[in-house]
């Protein structure tokens, strides 16, 4: 029984622990605006890296919606938007994917087009919005770069390979051979040459205005990540605390339940002696079937005859027919005993029923009424 109780327990303490987390999902997910009245708008991106279904959508910073589908088409991207009833997108507003830090989450952002002057048009819903723009990630920039650095790098680690092997050699040769010491010379000039193709190629990597840009983009959302990760603190926190309070309240009722089941426990015995019985009762009720069935199929009983004996259903059937034949012939007959009680109901003084009761040959008696012959008068 203690098992049972600890299983009861662990399923209780699951349930609520599910009830929680959905009651946390509709808290802190995107249940929050389920009740919202929203439209919906579809935007065509050439493409669309890491966008997914409740991606958020944002108007200058201000969450406004999330996307409800991603769409691949042959050469594009089809997103689909719901945006809050009481957000306006003018049709001026270009949507932009960029990412909102470092670890590259994507958000859909409407900004003012700079090429665009600026209009008091609204986009209404079902609107398609095909001027997507995908801004470029710092990220994938310094990715795309590795390439290009790492060949940097080598060239550096060449160059002052080059110099060492120099200064070596000017150190074991320096003033005894004039021809050795051209030789390093020519060497060192040439080592300057890559040196200097080296740095080139390192300015035009570190000098790259977009990857400056972007540099600049991700350090300033610094701060704004630091905000983010306290405002997801202090939600665990809360989160944590409302735990441990159902937590007590599921501890208590379980001890409730403790309570209401200790009576059932302590009449266990019983109620396993009662089935127990019960089962033993099925076993003889299945056992009295099968001694029925047995009889139903042996040829000597009176069912089992009925079923096998082909003559015997022969003469049944025949005899349901002959029954079917006469209730038929009586239907006319029947029929004619209506129609004799139905006048009868109506005769007055009961004359017809005297008639057929005088045995007389039909034209034989009275013809006319008690008060005498009747006479026609004589004009």
């Amino acid at each position: 029984m203690n098992e049972k109780l600890i299983a009861f327990r662990v399923g209780v303490v699951v349930v609520a622990a599910a009830c929680l987390a959905v009651v946390l999902i509709g808290i802190f997910g995107g249940g929050k605006g389920v009740f919202k009245s929203r439209y919906t708008i579809y935007l065509r991106f050439p493409r669309a890296p890491g966008v997914t279904v409740d991606t958020p959508v944002r108007k200058n910073g201000v969450h406004i919606g999330r996307v409800t589908d991603v769409s691949l088409k042959k050469d594009h991207v089809v997103l689909t938007a719901m945006i809050d009833s009481d957000r306006e997108i003018m049709k001026s507003e270009v949507c932009t994917i960029s990412t909102t830090s470092l670890l590259g989450d994507p958000v859909l952002e409407f900004v003012q087009g700079s090429d665009r002057p600026q209009s008091e048009d609204v986009v209404h819903n079902g609107d398609f919005l095909a001027d997507g723009v995908v801004a470029t990630d710092p990220l994938q920039v310094l990715t795309n770069l590795e390439g290009d650095i790492r060949k940097a790098l080598g060239a550096i680690s060449g160059a002052a390979s080059d110099v060492s092997a120099v200064a070596s050699n000017l150190n074991q040769t320096f003033g005894s051979d004039t021809q050795q010491l051209q030789r390093i010379l020519n060497k060192s000039e040439l080592a300057l040459d890559t040196f200097s193709r080296t740095m080139t190629t390192i300015d035009d990597v570190i000098g790259d205005p977009e990857l400056k840009q972007g540099l600049k983009q991700s350090l300033s959302d610094l701060p704004k990540i630091f905000n983010d990760v306290q405002l997801t603190m202090s939600q665990a926190r809360d989160a944590m605390a409302n735990f441990e309070r159902v937590g007590k309240k599921a501890e208590q009722n379980l001890d409730n339940l403790a309570e209401f089941t200790g009576p059932l426990g302590q009449k266990g015995e019983q109620l396993m002696n009662d089935l127990g019985r019960s089962v033993q009762n099925l076993e003889e009720i299945s056992s009295q079937l099968v001694v029925f069935t047995q009889a139903i199929n042996s040829s000597d009983g009176t069912l089992g005859k009925f079923i096998n004996d082909r003559e015997l259903y022969d003469d049944l059937r025949e005899t349901i027919g002959n029954f079917h034949a006469a209730s038929r012939r009586l239907e006319p007959i029947l029929r004619d005993v209506r129609i004799i009680t139905d006048k009868v109901s109506v005769d007055p003084g009961g004359t017809l029923l005297k008639r057929a009761l005088e045995n007389k040959p039909p034209g034989v008696g009275r013809k006319w009424p008690d008060t005498g012959i009747p006479f026609t008068e004589q004009r």
